[in-house]
């Protein structure tokens, strides 16, 4: 009997990758579970980070998996990439071992369950690889954004549960007769994910400097008292889906990530906006779309006490050379904001 980790990505209030009304936390959460399950009927032993939609506690986790002595760890991921990438990949710490039959074995399979094969990718940042003690691999299934891999992703479910617990066997040296399977949810029905129009979405936000400055909709203003003046607090909703919110200060660094839905409170300044009250010098905004719905983005933009223009506007937490993932610049206070939802 093998002991086996199972992570499912994400989770509670972090939803992950976002696109076509699905949320990566839900689609990784299914897929570990009926994974565990395929290999927990043959009768081996699996230990899960969770078994529902709550918050993960990254450390606490990894610090589970090593105390369980597992033999292997496999964490379950979708990716994302502005719609412009597809495919399979296998993010690892080094290409040798049990890791690299697992890997070899997974892109395999992927390949020919019908995602591109993006092959195996060192990533010694993660700390999924570099803190667990045992052989451990991420798994990228597919872009989420991608219509063509939510559509394999969705027909092809059962065959990716089976490569995956194949997948495991194979690299513990086990008899590979997982695939027997119930899945924890009925198989999506073989069809294109529905997109209907979600329509406008208003944003609303408002700052806090020395005092509460009148609250912006949309573009039609921006926020703050501007002339060098930093924003300390940002409260911000939206009228459909919600918003996901951080600041970083210059006190505190990146501070932990709020979503909001259609209000925020300027009363309750340690849940209901964000900031600690010292100098805010960079924002990370992520609008959640509703399941079901054309996926749409958070547009936002800020200005710093250096200069009266605003920066490039970035769209959620995405990185490109004109997009750091975030509005601002460490360590520069931010004196104006604006942000929409497009």
């Amino acid at each position: 009997m093998a002991k086996i980790y199972l992570v499912a990505g994400h989770g509670g209030s972090d939803p992950g990758a976002c696109g076509y009304g699905r949320k990566e936390k839900d689609d990784v959460l299914r897929l570990t579970l009926d994974v565990g399950a395929a290999l927990s009927k043959l009768g081996h032993s699996i230990r899960y980070n969770r078994t529902s939609d709550v918050d993960t506690d990254y450390y606490g986790y990894i610090n589970d998996c090593n105390n369980f002595g597992a033999d292997i760890c496999l964490s379950i991921h979708r990716n994302s990439f502005n719609g412009s990438a597809s495919g399979y990949e296998s993010c690892i710490y080094a290409n040798t071992g049990r890791t690299k039959i697992l890997a070899d074995a997974l892109n395999a399979g992927m390949a020919a369950i019908g995602f591109e094969n993006r092959g195996s990718k060192i990533r010694p940042d993660l700390a999924v690889l570099n803190s667990t003690t045992m052989d451990a691999l991420l798994a990228e299934v597919g872009f989420i954004d991608n219509p063509a891999d939510n559509a394999l992703f969705a027909n092809r479910y059962n065959d990716i549960v089976k490569c995956i617990a194949n997948g495991i066997l194979k690299a513990l040296g086990l008899s590979q007769t997982a695939g027997n399977t119930t899945p924890s949810k009925p198989a999506e029905p073989n069809k294109t994910p529905v997109k209907k129009d979600l329509g406008q979405v208003n944003c609303y936000y408002q700052v806090f400097t020395d005092r509460w400055w009148p609250r912006v909709k949309n573009y039609e203003d921006w926020a703050g008292e501007g002339d060098g003046v930093p924003i300390r607090y940002l409260g911000i909703c939206v009228d459909k889906g919600s918003i996901r919110a951080r600041a970083h200060t210059l006190n505190s660094g990146w501070l932990p990530a709020i979503t909001f839905g259609k209000s925020y409170n300027i009363n309750d300044l340690e849940n209901g906006v964000i900031g600690d009250g010292s100098p805010i010098d960079a924002i990370e905004l992520y609008y959640i779309t509703p399941d079901g719905y054309k996926y749409k983005k958070a547009v936002y933009c800020v200005s710093s006490l250096e200069g009266d223009e605003f920066y490039p506007v970035q769209y959620d937490d995405e990185v490109s050379d004109t997009m750091d993932g975030y509005a601002g610049a460490m360590d520069i206070p931010v004196d104006k904001f604006k942000a929409w939802i497009e």
